[in-house]
């Protein structure tokens, strides 16, 4: 039997997926041939995403060759996708999908619909947006929740010659019990070496992504995590601290990682005892790490033995200045004297770390946005400061509740456009209009690095160029990637500029 798992990857998203790393890890022990394509590499401007913001953050000249071995031009993408299909006469083409990609695995299907190759659509969209992806015709079979059991049970189906759509977990059949995350170690054999190559704090490192803990526990409303515990209620599951040892000891004799970079949603959401079980296991291997974790969660002591365990950066989402917004609205009920107390102990760590906020949440002011530059300001410690604009996903409240509200048409998705080059949101005045929350996502890290004194030279700058050629270690602009006449990509890059301050 043959695989083919197609993975629609934003460019310059580096470091390999886990869910490709389990599937292929799976797909192997079940003696099945696999290959994978990604479309990570494909871009029309080599100078953009992770790669951009390294040079802004450290001042050092990268090149191409740090990173990634061979770019390839937007317009090859189909091609070498259907060259590679019509070669391999895969048996099954597995996609995984995020919202943003949704229009490339549209574009990628419709590219190879007249070989007449089956296919399964899975991924974060599909499980947010199950009607969206069943009625469109290019796609005839959906994975609406984890894929692993589903994945071993189609490929037992279809060896037996059984019919393998009717397996639990596709389309609208029965559900698969969860899976136990301690059973696969992800195989990332099938990318290229240097996609392990990441920039992060000014520099290169060969990181591997690590998965701890599946789900999340919180229920932020402007993410869609908590759609998984409503589809099952036992959805958080964390891996065993014997088997993440027996992972990173696997991954030290195969990939000879100088780095971790743990992906789970909150890292520190774990009871107390666990957290230092963990720490120590991490400590043992002496080789820095990065993780994102929430700001209230920390303490002297945690912060303490992570600095010990080889914690090289955390990132913290702060989201909202606006105290009542952010309780009421995002459902974060910390208060900004809480996030104070915890600043200086995180800026007494000696672990450096970042800032993350979203501009442009529904009903959100001018006002607003300034509370929450004065939260940033009030951190003083941090390095780096993603900026985003408000990205309406399928599966979130906030999503909901735009359309209730008659902010956001109820069809859009991201993969549309609009992304983080602008706010698909018409809200009424007095809340930001489309042009200003352009304008203050702009300007916003000049907010935040100066001071006030300043604030009305950067309110009167309609061109950024000028102060970008100045001070281009403080500011990141968004970057649009052109299309072509296959695949509209609509891909743009955010002001999230990692390391951008000095």
């Amino acid at each position: 039997m043959k695989i083919l798992i197609a993975y629609p990857n934003l460019p310059m998203m580096l470091t390999p997926a886990v869910s490709v790393g389990i599937f292929t890890a799976i797909l192997k022990q079940l003696d099945v041939n696999v290959k994978l394509f990604e479309t990570t590499t494909y871009t029309d401007d080599d100078n953009q995403g992770m790669v951009y913001k390294t040079k802004l953050g450290s001042g050092r000249e990268f090149t191409m060759d740090d990173v990634q071995t061979t770019l390839k031009p937007t317009v090859d993408m189909l091609p070498d996708f259907i060259t590679l299909v019509t070669n391999f006469r895969p048996d099954i083409v597995l996609f995984s999908t995020v919202e943003d990609t949704y229009k490339d695995t549209l574009a990628m299907l419709a590219s190879i619909e007249h070989l007449n190759i089956p296919h399964i659509v899975g991924g974060v969209f599909p499980i947010n947006a199950p009607d969206i992806c069943r009625s469109n015709p290019l796609i005839k079979n959906i994975c609406t929740f984890e894929g692993e059991n589903v994945l071993k049970d189609v490929v037992a189906a279809w060896m037996a010659g059984d019919d393998w759509t009717k397996v639990k977990g596709l389309n609208t059949n029965p559900p698969q019990p969860l899976v136990d995350i301690n059973l696969t170690i992800p195989d990332y054999s099938l990318y290229d070496p240097v996609r392990f190559n990441r920039p992060i704090g000014g520099r290169i490192v060969r990181a591997i992504q690590l998965e701890t803990y599946r789900g999340c526990p919180y229920s932020c409303t402007f993410c869609n995590s908590p759609v998984t515990r409503n589809i099952n209620k036992q959805y958080l599951r964390r891996k065993t601290i014997e088997q993440i040892d027996k992972e990173l000891q696997y991954y030290i004799e195969t990939f000879n990682p100088d780095y971790w970079f743990i992906i789970d949603d909150s890292f520190l959401a774990r009871p107390r005892e666990e957290i230092f079980k963990l720490l120590n296991v991490l400590a043992k291997y002496q080789i820095p790490w990065w993780c994102n974790t929430r700001i209230e969660n920390v303490d002297e002591q945690i912060l303490t033995a992570m600095k010990q365990s080889y914690c090289d950066r955390i990132q913290f989402g702060l989201e909202c200045g606006n105290e009542k917004y952010r309780a009421d609205v995002l459902k974060r009920p910390i208060t900004n004297t809480v996030y104070s107390q915890k600043a200086k102990l995180i800026n007494a760590s000696g672990i450096p770390y970042g800032l993350n906020v979203i501009i442009g949440l529904p009903n959100e002011t001018t006002e607003m946005v300034f509370e929450t530059i004065g939260v940033v300001k009030s951190f003083a410690g941090y390095d780096s400061l993603g900026v985003s604009i408000f990205i309406p996903y399928q599966g979130t409240e906030l999503r909901d509740m735009a359309v209730e509200l008659g902010y956001l048409n109820k069809d859009w998705i991201s993969s549309d456009g609009l992304l983080l080059g602008g706010s698909p949101l018409r809200m009424p005045e007095p809340y930001l209009q489309r042009d200003e929350i352009t304008a203050i996502t702009q300007k916003f890290k000049f907010y935040c690095f100066f001071d006030n004194t300043m604030w009305p030279v950067i309110e009167s700058l309609t061109d950024l160029t000028p102060l970008e050629k100045i001070y281009n270690k403080h500011f990141y602009t968004p970057v649009a990637a052109a299309g072509d006449q296959h695949i509209n990509r609509r891909r743009t890059w955010a002001c999230e500029a990692s390391d951008c301050l000095l």
